[in-house]
């Protein structure tokens, strides 16, 4: 541990350090900063129009990432013009939503630099992602840069190696240029630990950006980033999408690099898989980086990787596909605006065309997280507590919710871990003869919109999809509506919830942007990504 003083000077003085990667050109004065603050119900989605050039808020505000690759590699626009950009606006997002940990501003210039120059001497782009800059989850290693996972006894661990996805990313061409902001131990779904502070939502500054890739959300949305890579264990990547209004693909386990990140735990995973995948603002971006990733061969940089390339999903636009669609389980009631879209959902669907079937036979959701939740404790040797107890740094709140216990504990010897591998195995064939029924099934990917700080609690909507290891995707659509969605629910929720729920208010929720899950089955990414394609576009009409 490379800690020498308390844990309070540490986190502080890596804050001053990050921060001192700022130029003083692109500092925000402190009147201004002074009105954003997570008590502050507002949007800042319009600050960067306010305060970048003409120039840079085109090249962050108007390009697709596929619109912004061909003006790199036709050197209309030069790859240090872009990462010059979103660094501006990055570092804007930052100061006013905490969402990034390490600022990378002249790694991503050095790195913009040198392919500006080779397209210039070989007169052709380095690769697929020539000059595209990618931001990164904090657990994500980049030689000179800590990975802290929001623990200040990691403060200066300096990793010496890259990630293999962050190797096999470059060798593509991408640009990294920041790393954002992460949950202390990464297991809630509030992005908040001692060094960084909290990372607000940009649609509303008093509600969650989600966790644990919250940092990527939050940027993501702000555009100091148009295409981002978080992990997901239990919905850490598609809880951030949903809460902040952006797209969001949690993988099938073993088609993206996971290996060489800074972990809480062993490398081998006896229960759930981590996997990583991508948030984006746009869907087109999500499924062009994924055929990229599939055909690059994956296995070549993380052995543990399935050899499979990308599969022809045989579906094309204008197809017309079968939904199935959950409404809710009854035992984790929805609220009314995520009940109201999806509705609107399969309103829209079928009025293209495509056949609509309402799912209301299913296994609990509530089961999923029971769990998964036994699941996560599967390794007694997990480092999470004592990287925390070392230094005598304080536990965020989102950690200390109450009536987590009511789900009950791990196993603690082979046979419960066995036991426990049967009760997935069987939940698993249950819910795939269901899927079997249809090409993709929509649900909520949570009871509601994004909940105000430290309330989102479990995680079951996604989590059900971490246990059955279904690939699934997160599409923004609608919002909370109070003028129509009038119902409060919070009187009505199970006792053991009341936790989670309580805080229900439709005026609180102001803001939140609407979603749904699409998924689909194991290993079936390709076919998922093809139909979200179709859906997204019949939702944009």
């Amino acid at each position: 541990m490379a800690i020498t003083t308390d844990w309070e000077t540490a986190a502080k003085n890596k804050k001053k350090e990050v921060s001192s990667n700022i130029p003083h050109e692109w500092l925000l004065p402190t009147d201004l900063l002074e009105k954003y603050t997570e008590t502050t119900s507002v949007s800042v989605l319009d600050l960067p129009k306010k305060l970048m050039s003409v120039e840079k808020f085109k090249i962050t505000e108007s390009y697709t990432a596929l619109e912004l690759l061909e003006k790199l590699k036709s050197s209309e626009i030069s790859a240090v013009e872009v990462i010059d950009a979103f660094s501006h606006r990055a570092a804007i997002a930052t100061q006013v939503t905490n969402c990034c940990t390490e600022l990378m501003f002249e790694y991503g210039k050095k790195r913009a630099e040198f392919l500006d120059n080779y397209l210039k001497e070989n007169n052709k782009p380095y690769g697929p992602l020539h000059g595209l800059p990618i931001s990164l989850k904090d657990s994500f290693n980049i030689p000179g840069y800590d990975s802290t996972l929001g623990f200040v006894s990691k403060i200066n661990n300096k990793p010496q190696n890259k990630s293999d996805l962050v190797k096999q990313l470059e060798n593509l061409g991408a640009v990294f240029y920041v790393k954002t902001n992460i949950p202390q131990t990464l297991m809630t779904a509030d992005s908040e630990n001692n060094i960084f502070g909290r990372t607000l939502n940009p649609n509303n500054l008093t509600l969650t950006a989600g966790g644990s890739s919250g940092g990527e959300g939050a940027l993501i949305k702000m555009r100091g980033s148009i295409l981002g890579i978080g992990t997901d264990i239990a919905g850490s990547i598609r809880i951030p999408a949903l809460c902040n209004g952006v797209y969001g693909y949690r993988p099938t386990s073993r088609r993206w690099a996971m290996s060489n990140q800074m972990n809480l735990s062993r490398e081998v995973f006896v229960a759930v898989e981590p996997v990583a995948g991508p948030l984006a603002a746009d869907l087109e971006t999500i499924s062009f980086l994924t055929e990229i990733i599939y055909n690059d061969r994956s296995w070549r940089y993380d052995s543990d990787n399935l050899r499979i390339a990308y599969q022809d999903p045989k579906i094309k636009s204008g197809d017309k596909l079968s939904v199935g669609i959950v409404m809710e389980d009854p035992d984790l009631p929805v609220h009314p605006p995520i009940k109201r879209i999806i509705k609107e959902v399969a309103d829209i669907l079928s009025s293209k065309g495509h056949t609509i079937e309402f799912v209301t036979e299913f296994p609990s959701y509530d089961k999923a997280w029971e769990l998964g939740w036994s699941s996560f404790q599967s390794d007694p040797k997990s480092t999470a507590i004592e990287n925390l107890t070392c230094t005598g740094e304080r536990f965020i709140k989102s950690l200390c919710l109450p009536g987590m216990d009511v789900y009950g504990k791990g196993p603690t010897d082979i046979d419960e871990l066995i036991k426990l591998r049967t009760e997935i195995n069987k939940y698993m064939k249950e819910w795939t003869q269901i899927y079997n029924k249809y090409d993709v099934i929509i649900s909520p990917g949570s009871p509601g919109t994004a909940p105000p700080h430290d309330t989102y609690g479990i995680a079951p909507y996604t989590t059900m999809l971490n246990i059955l290891n279904f690939p699934s995707v997160i599409i923004p659509f609608g919002k909370v509506d109070p003028s129509v969605d009038k119902t409060d629910l919070s009187t009505v929720y199970p006792e053991k919830l009341e936790h989670i729920y309580a805080h229900y208010s439709l005026d609180t929720y102001k803001g939140g942007p609407g979603h749904i899950q699409v998924s689909a089955p194991h290993l079936e990414d390709e076919k998922l990504l093809a139909c979200c394609s179709i859906i997204d576009e019949a939702l944009k009409k």
